[in-house]
């Protein structure tokens, strides 16, 4: 579905390109990749994903570099949820990130939203995985020569029109973006 595609890089470039660099941004660089997650013999086998289908799993993985000479502080490294898609719960690693339901504004996972009930109270509820649109994490420091890995998986969720023939399937970014 060339609209999930077009989502896809979009967001890609947007969130991924924003949040990677607190400082020194020539000596930073990042990559993105997307696998399919696909289960053999009960155990999880990635594949490179350049297409996928409602219901399969796709892990997107973060690479952050300092290639630069001296620390990088105050790295946080983002990684968006594709319009199209829902966030798997637990599957963020490490598992210490904030999510986000607009790009902007993170929390703690799992985020929370206040609901007024009939008798005028408010009650927290859970938000739903599938308004998830970026999870972030706190690197801190990156030392020089140093790597950073985080990762998320997303499912893609199911067509919304009667008939899920071959127009359903969407294409997912798997060429490293960098910078």
């Amino acid at each position: 579905m060339k609209i999930l595609r077009t989502l896809c890089l979009c967001a890609v470039s947007l969130a991924f390109g924003q949040a990677v660099f607190a400082q020194a941004p020539s000596a930073m660089t990042s990559g993105l990749t997307a696998q399919r997650v696909d289960t053999v013999d009960g155990k999880a086998v990635l594949t490179p994903a350049t297409s996928g289908k409602p219901g399969d799993v796709i892990e997107y993985s973060g690479t952050y570099r300092n290639g630069g000479t001296a620390p990088v502080d105050k790295l946080l490294a983002t990684i968006p949820v594709p319009a199209g898609t829902s966030f798997i719960a637990g599957s963020a690693v490490p598992a210490q990130a904030q999510a986000s339901i607009d790009g902007v504004r993170f929390e703690a996972v799992p985020l929370m939203r206040s609901v007024s009930q009939a008798d005028g109270t408010e009650r927290k509820v859970a938000v739903p995985l599938a308004e998830y649109r970026a999870l972030r994490w706190d690197i801190g420091a990156l030392a020089a020569g140093r790597n950073a890995v985080v990762s998320l998986r997303v499912r893609i969720d199911p067509v919304a029109a009667p008939a899920a023939s071959a127009a359903a399937t969407a294409t997912v970014p798997a060429k490293p973006a960098s910078r």
